[in-house]
Protein backbone atom coordinates (compact mmCIF):
# COMPACT_ATOMS: atom_id res chain seq x y z
CA UNK A 1 0.00 0.00 0.00
CA UNK A 2 2.84 2.42 0.81
CA UNK A 3 4.34 1.82 -2.68
CA UNK A 4 1.00 2.84 -4.19
CA UNK A 5 0.90 6.01 -2.10
CA UNK A 6 4.47 6.87 -3.13
CA UNK A 7 3.60 6.47 -6.83
CA UNK A 8 0.60 8.76 -6.39
CA UNK A 9 2.80 11.29 -4.62
CA UNK A 10 5.38 11.12 -7.41
CA UNK A 11 2.65 11.60 -10.01
CA UNK A 12 1.20 14.56 -8.13
CA UNK A 13 4.66 16.11 -7.64
CA UNK A 14 5.45 15.73 -11.36
CA UNK A 15 2.22 17.41 -12.39
CA UNK A 16 2.76 20.24 -9.88
CA UNK A 17 6.30 20.80 -11.19
CA UNK A 18 5.04 20.90 -14.79
CA UNK A 19 2.32 23.37 -13.84
CA UNK A 20 4.79 25.53 -11.91
CA UNK A 21 7.13 25.60 -14.91
CA UNK A 22 4.28 26.65 -17.21
CA UNK A 23 3.15 29.41 -14.84
CA UNK A 24 6.73 30.68 -14.46
CA UNK A 25 7.23 30.92 -18.22
CA UNK A 26 3.84 32.56 -18.58
CA UNK A 27 4.79 35.15 -15.95
CA UNK A 28 8.25 35.72 -17.44
CA UNK A 29 6.98 36.46 -20.95
CA UNK A 30 3.98 38.52 -19.90
CA UNK A 31 5.42 40.68 -17.12
CA UNK A 32 5.49 44.38 -17.97
CA UNK A 33 8.85 46.06 -18.09
CA UNK A 34 9.32 48.53 -15.26
CA UNK A 35 9.96 52.14 -16.14
CA UNK A 36 12.26 54.51 -14.33
CA UNK A 37 11.44 58.10 -13.45
CA UNK A 38 13.10 59.19 -16.72
CA UNK A 39 10.50 57.29 -18.76
CA UNK A 40 12.90 54.64 -20.00
CA UNK A 41 12.79 51.00 -19.07
CA UNK A 42 15.33 49.63 -16.63
CA UNK A 43 16.72 47.39 -19.39
CA UNK A 44 17.26 50.42 -21.66
CA UNK A 45 19.11 52.25 -18.90
CA UNK A 46 21.34 49.21 -18.31
CA UNK A 47 22.12 49.09 -22.03
CA UNK A 48 22.95 52.80 -22.02
CA UNK A 49 25.27 52.30 -19.05
CA UNK A 50 27.03 49.42 -20.78
CA UNK A 51 27.40 51.42 -23.99
CA UNK A 52 28.45 54.69 -22.33
CA UNK A 53 31.61 54.95 -24.44
CA UNK A 54 29.90 54.19 -27.73
CA UNK A 55 29.64 57.03 -30.20
CA UNK A 56 26.34 58.09 -31.72
CA UNK A 57 25.72 58.78 -35.39
CA UNK A 58 24.47 62.35 -35.53
CA UNK A 59 21.57 62.91 -37.91
CA UNK A 60 20.76 59.23 -38.36
CA UNK A 61 17.33 58.64 -39.81
CA UNK A 62 14.48 56.83 -38.10
CA UNK A 63 14.95 53.99 -40.56
CA UNK A 64 17.72 52.42 -38.49
CA UNK A 65 15.64 52.83 -35.33
CA UNK A 66 12.65 51.15 -36.99
CA UNK A 67 14.87 48.33 -38.25
CA UNK A 68 16.33 47.93 -34.76
CA UNK A 69 12.84 47.81 -33.24
CA UNK A 70 11.68 45.23 -35.82
CA UNK A 71 14.73 43.07 -35.10
CA UNK A 72 14.09 43.37 -31.37
CA UNK A 73 10.43 42.35 -31.85
CA UNK A 74 11.42 39.39 -34.03
CA UNK A 75 14.01 38.29 -31.46
CA UNK A 76 11.50 38.56 -28.61
CA UNK A 77 8.82 36.51 -30.37
CA UNK A 78 11.32 33.89 -31.54
CA UNK A 79 12.62 33.55 -27.99
CA UNK A 80 9.10 33.27 -26.57
CA UNK A 81 8.16 30.56 -29.08
CA UNK A 82 11.33 28.59 -28.36
CA UNK A 83 10.68 28.75 -24.61
CA UNK A 84 7.06 27.64 -25.12
CA UNK A 85 8.21 24.74 -27.29
CA UNK A 86 10.83 23.62 -24.75
CA UNK A 87 8.36 23.67 -21.87
CA UNK A 88 5.75 21.84 -23.95
CA UNK A 89 8.26 19.09 -24.74
CA UNK A 90 9.34 18.87 -21.08
CA UNK A 91 5.77 18.52 -19.86
CA UNK A 92 4.92 15.90 -22.47
CA UNK A 93 8.05 13.87 -21.61
CA UNK A 94 7.19 13.91 -17.91
CA UNK A 95 3.63 12.83 -18.59
CA UNK A 96 4.81 10.01 -20.85
CA UNK A 97 7.18 8.80 -18.11
CA UNK A 98 4.35 8.77 -15.59
CA UNK A 99 2.03 6.94 -18.00
CA UNK A 100 4.65 4.23 -18.58
CA UNK A 101 4.85 3.53 -14.86
CA UNK A 102 3.83 -0.04 -14.11
CA UNK A 103 2.15 0.76 -10.80
CA UNK A 104 -0.51 3.11 -12.17
CA UNK A 105 -4.08 1.91 -12.13
CA UNK A 106 -6.22 2.12 -15.25
CA UNK A 107 -8.43 4.87 -13.81
CA UNK A 108 -5.33 6.97 -13.03
CA UNK A 109 -4.02 6.46 -16.56
CA UNK A 110 -7.42 7.47 -17.92
CA UNK A 111 -7.42 10.64 -15.83
CA UNK A 112 -3.88 11.55 -16.93
CA UNK A 113 -4.75 10.88 -20.57
CA UNK A 114 -7.81 13.11 -20.18
CA UNK A 115 -5.64 15.90 -18.77
CA UNK A 116 -3.16 15.41 -21.60
CA UNK A 117 -5.93 15.72 -24.20
CA UNK A 118 -7.18 18.89 -22.51
CA UNK A 119 -3.63 20.26 -22.56
CA UNK A 120 -3.31 19.48 -26.29
CA UNK A 121 -6.64 21.23 -27.00
CA UNK A 122 -5.37 24.30 -25.15
CA UNK A 123 -2.16 24.30 -27.20
CA UNK A 124 -4.18 23.97 -30.42
CA UNK A 125 -6.47 26.86 -29.42
CA UNK A 126 -3.40 28.93 -28.51
CA UNK A 127 -1.83 28.23 -31.90
CA UNK A 128 -5.06 28.92 -33.80
CA UNK A 129 -5.54 32.24 -32.00
CA UNK A 130 -1.95 33.27 -32.73
CA UNK A 131 -2.38 32.56 -36.44
CA UNK A 132 -5.68 34.47 -36.65
CA UNK A 133 -4.29 37.46 -34.75
CA UNK A 134 -1.16 37.53 -36.94
CA UNK A 135 -3.36 37.57 -40.03
CA UNK A 136 -5.51 40.42 -38.67
CA UNK A 137 -2.61 42.55 -37.37
CA UNK A 138 -0.09 41.81 -40.10
CA UNK A 139 2.38 41.40 -37.26
CA UNK A 140 3.66 38.86 -34.78
CA UNK A 141 2.10 37.86 -31.47
CA UNK A 142 2.21 35.29 -28.69
CA UNK A 143 -0.93 33.92 -27.04
CA UNK A 144 -0.79 32.37 -23.57
CA UNK A 145 -3.88 30.50 -22.40
CA UNK A 146 -4.20 29.52 -18.76
CA UNK A 147 -7.56 27.93 -17.91
CA UNK A 148 -10.07 30.80 -18.09
CA UNK A 149 -7.50 33.57 -18.63
CA UNK A 150 -5.58 34.67 -21.71
CA UNK A 151 -2.69 37.00 -22.41
CA UNK A 152 -1.84 38.24 -25.87
CA UNK A 153 1.50 39.90 -26.50
CA UNK A 154 1.61 41.90 -29.73
CA UNK A 155 4.27 43.90 -31.50
CA UNK A 156 5.06 47.36 -30.21
CA UNK A 157 2.91 50.02 -31.91
CA UNK A 158 0.17 47.63 -33.06
CA UNK A 159 -2.26 48.38 -30.23
CA UNK A 160 -5.29 50.52 -31.02
CA UNK A 161 -9.05 50.27 -30.51
CA UNK A 162 -9.62 48.29 -33.70
CA UNK A 163 -6.92 45.70 -33.00
CA UNK A 164 -8.03 45.28 -29.39
CA UNK A 165 -11.59 44.57 -30.57
CA UNK A 166 -10.31 42.11 -33.19
CA UNK A 167 -8.11 40.28 -30.70
CA UNK A 168 -10.94 40.14 -28.15
CA UNK A 169 -13.29 38.69 -30.76
CA UNK A 170 -10.75 36.06 -31.84
CA UNK A 171 -10.06 34.96 -28.26
CA UNK A 172 -13.76 34.82 -27.33
CA UNK A 173 -14.68 32.86 -30.47
CA UNK A 174 -11.87 30.30 -30.21
CA UNK A 175 -11.52 29.75 -26.45
CA UNK A 176 -13.61 29.72 -23.27
CA UNK A 177 -12.00 33.01 -22.17
CA UNK A 178 -14.23 36.04 -21.75
CA UNK A 179 -13.19 39.62 -22.51
CA UNK A 180 -12.75 40.54 -18.84
CA UNK A 181 -10.15 37.77 -18.46
CA UNK A 182 -8.12 38.86 -21.48
CA UNK A 183 -4.94 40.92 -21.18
CA UNK A 184 -3.32 42.48 -24.25
CA UNK A 185 0.28 43.65 -23.89
CA UNK A 186 2.63 45.32 -26.34
CA UNK A 187 6.14 43.89 -26.48
CA UNK A 188 8.73 46.53 -25.68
Amino acid sequence: MSMFVKKKQILAATLVIALAAAVTVNWYYSKPKTESAKGTTVAEEETKKQNLGDSLLVGASNVSQNAEEAASNAEYFASARLEQKNIKEEIEEEIEKVLKSENLKDDEKTKINSLLEEYKKTLKAQSDCEELIKAKLSGDCVVILNKEKAQVIIENGKSNEKTILQITEIIENNTDVSAENLTIIEAK
